[in-house]
């Protein structure tokens, strides 16, 4: 069977060609990029990191409760269809999955508020 060379390095603008299987598809300059996703897997599922059976019954309370509207565009006077449900004081900042520290926010307000955070 002929070998076969590699494909271009995932990184844009790389002309490298990457060999297969090594580094998921990024040549030996790029290869830190190849480990992105080891981040998500070092911060367990979602079961440890507090988001197991319980929010599956708090979330849509909480949907429900906002009446599934932006809590952030409503105190803004707009009225705005709610997807996220965020926590108001952060569980990295001892935040609670208690009803009165959640909100429903838009994915907008919910990036920003991310953000700031």
């Amino acid at each position: 069977m002929p070998f076969r060379p590699g494909k271009a390095c995932r990184q844009i603008n790389c002309p490298v060609i990457a060999k297969t299987n090594e580094h998921q598809g990024y040549c030996e300059a790029h290869k830190d990029k190849a480990g992105w996703n080891l981040n998500e897997r070092m911060k367990g599922n979602r079961h440890s990191r507090g988001y197991g059976n319980d929010w599956d019954k708090v979330k849509p309370m909480v949907m429900k409760r906002d009446s599934y509207l932006c809590q952030s565009c409503i105190k803004q006077g707009i009225a705005t269809i709610a997807t996220q449900v965020d926590h108001i004081e952060p569980k990295a900042l001892s935040g609670t999955n208690a009803l009165s520290n959640l909100q429903c926010l838009c994915v907008p307000c919910y990036i920003a508020k991310t953000a700031r955070e």
